[in-house]
């Protein structure tokens, strides 16, 4: 009965530091599954389980506890990173704190054996928390512009007559989206995920682990290449697609188990060249059973935390938890608040039109490429298409917002990069407007054109994209109120891989303000019909 009372006393602080995690690991596990290319991680988590037992039964008994100093550094850099987590309500930064805390408890219960011997884990943990600055999307959009860049290539040798835009190409009468060649099961993050997984089992040296690393995007590559090439053929000679439905499961399912094959292929080639070249190891002591293993002498008894700043350590990490749930809770209530759909003045079955020609701009009724996409988050949304010339222009009207819609922030979450913004009137007068150029990740310019109106007609461009600490931290918390006005968006958006010269720009400017004048006329004259 003592012992089973004193094992629940020590697991007691276990608990209530797991509740602190608890609400931001949740969001953060929900977010990953919500990318395609970590829908990996419970394997990844299962394999880092693997590793870890694995090395367990190989230390001797009992576990020496590291020095407690270091113990209270890493559990206090763990609290602080948690504690901006929960503040910020940063996913990402909680599942950082979390690895921290792995670290911290594997020093605490056996010092510096424990943590090397638990270090192959922790590498396997780390693949799937997404690295800073957005490095893997990078990394795959590097892929996809390489794959799709030599695939056209191909085609050019193998006589396909196609066009290449973007990630699109373009067969006779035919388009292929090959923008998730790299994505979902065909992962290029699950394969260098097994790749170290493997190493690390294996226990391959870190340069033979480098190597197969290096060795599997290559392999990623060409099989992407392989497959953007003969989906485009097979379409172009037999009609058949392979880069969509059922058959772009199963075509990525062959590729990624060829992929892992090879990776044990590169694997035992590296092993077999340095073979010849090792040195003669010694001979290892066996270890002994952990039931048969001496307790190692360490010299004067090591000073023990005391358990009252342990149980204060936990009560605290398990208030920041319940902040965390807090935080949430205000967040999920802010987001439905958001999402419910304010009443308009606009009498119902409203419908807006444009001209087929605004100047010299005229009308698109084709097809526009995905390249040229502009962003609407309004709950009713219509978009025209222009071209001037060899320059595209979109122009949308987006409603119904409760307050002032921050466009630019839709543009940054598709990845693309503010590089210069401005807020002014129009000429004569005119209702001001922000004035936006933009660019992504994949060398693509954007000059983008918008403002909000009210149904008062009070136009309004916006505050800046990073108000600050006053209009940044304190507003994401605000919920919006009915007293904030309902707002009708119009912007305009012209994109290419060559940024606009500033005559062209004058001429989208000209456009979004003209195109603008003529759906307030129209949005007025509905309103006035509601009444």
């Amino acid at each position: 009965m003592q012992k089973e009372e004193c094992r629940r006393k020590n697991s007691s602080p276990g608990v209530w530091v797991a509740l602190g995690f608890a609400p931001l690991l949740t969001v953060f596990l929900i977010n990953l599954w919500g990318r395609p290319h970590y829908q990996f991680f419970p394997l990844a988590l299962a394999g880092a389980g693997f590793l870890a037992w694995n090395r367990l039964k190989e230390l001797a008994r009992p576990f020496s506890p590291g020095q407690p100093r270091w113990t209270v550094l890493l559990v206090a850099g763990t609290f602080c990173c948690l504690a901006a987590a929960t503040l910020l309500w940063s996913p990402w930064l909680g599942a950082i704190a979390a690895f921290i805390g792995l670290a911290a408890m594997a020093w605490q219960a056996g010092g510096g054996p424990l943590l090397r011997a638990m270090l192959p884990a922790l590498l396997v943990v780390l693949t799937i928390i997404p690295p800073p600055l957005s490095a893997d999307s990078r990394l795959i959009q590097h892929l996809r512009v390489l794959a799709v860049g030599y695939s056209s290539r191909l085609l050019d040798m193998l006589g396909v007559t196609h066009a290449l835009a973007g990630n699109v190409i373009e067969l006779p009468g035919k388009k292929l989206l090959v923008d998730e060649a790299c994505s979902g099961i065909n992962s290029v993050l699950i394969t260098l995920a097994g790749c170290l997984f493997y190493g690390l089992w294996r226990r391959r040296s870190a340069i033979s682990i480098l190597v197969c690393l290096g060795s599997s995007l290559a392999f990623v590559l060409l099989g992407n290449l392989v497959r953007i090439t003969l989906g485009a053929w097979l379409r172009f000679r037999y009609n058949i697609d392979i880069l969509s439905g059922l058959a772009h499961e199963l075509t990525g399912l062959v590729l990624l188990m060829s992929y892992l094959t090879m990776i044990v292929s590169m694997d035992q080639l590296l092993a077999f060249l340095t073979s010849p070249s090792r040195i003669p190891l010694k001979p290892r002591t066996p270890v002994l059973p952990a039931a048969a293993a001496p307790t190692v002498a360490t010299g004067l008894p090591m000073a023990r935390i005391p358990r009252s700043w342990v149980r204060a350590s936990s009560y605290a990490f398990a208030l920041l938890g319940l902040t965390g749930l807090g935080v949430g809770g205000l967040r999920y209530y802010h987001a439905r608040t958001q999402a419910a759909v304010p009443s308009t003045a606009l009498r119902a079955g409203a419908r807006f039109s444009m001209p087929e020609q605004i100047g010299q701009w005229q009308r698109l009724d084709t097809e526009v490429p995905p390249l040229q996409k502009i962003e609407t988050m309004g709950v009713f949304s219509q978009t025209w298409h222009y071209h001037q010339g060899d320059t595209l222009a979109a122009v949308a009207l987006s409603y119904p917002f409760r307050g002032y819609h921050d466009v630019r922030v839709c543009y940054t979450l598709r990845g693309w990069d503010v590089l210069a913004q401005e807020f002014r009137g129009g000429l004569n007068a005119s209702p001001p407007y922000a004035e936006v150029r933009m660019q992504n990740r994949l060398g693509q310019h954007g000059a983008l054109w918008f403002s909000s109106v009210s149904e008062r007609g009070r136009w309004q461009a916006g505050p800046p994209l990073n108000p600050g600490l006053k209009h940044g931290f304190l507003e994401r918390f605000k919920p919006a109120s009915d007293d904030d006005p309902v707002t009708y968006q119009v912007q305009a958006l012209s994109t290419g891989f060559n940024p606009l010269k500033p005559d062209e720009q004058e001429q989208v400017r000209q456009f979004y303000e003209e195109a603008r004048r003529l759906l307030w006329r129209q949005l007025s004259t509905q309103m006035q019909g509601a009444k």
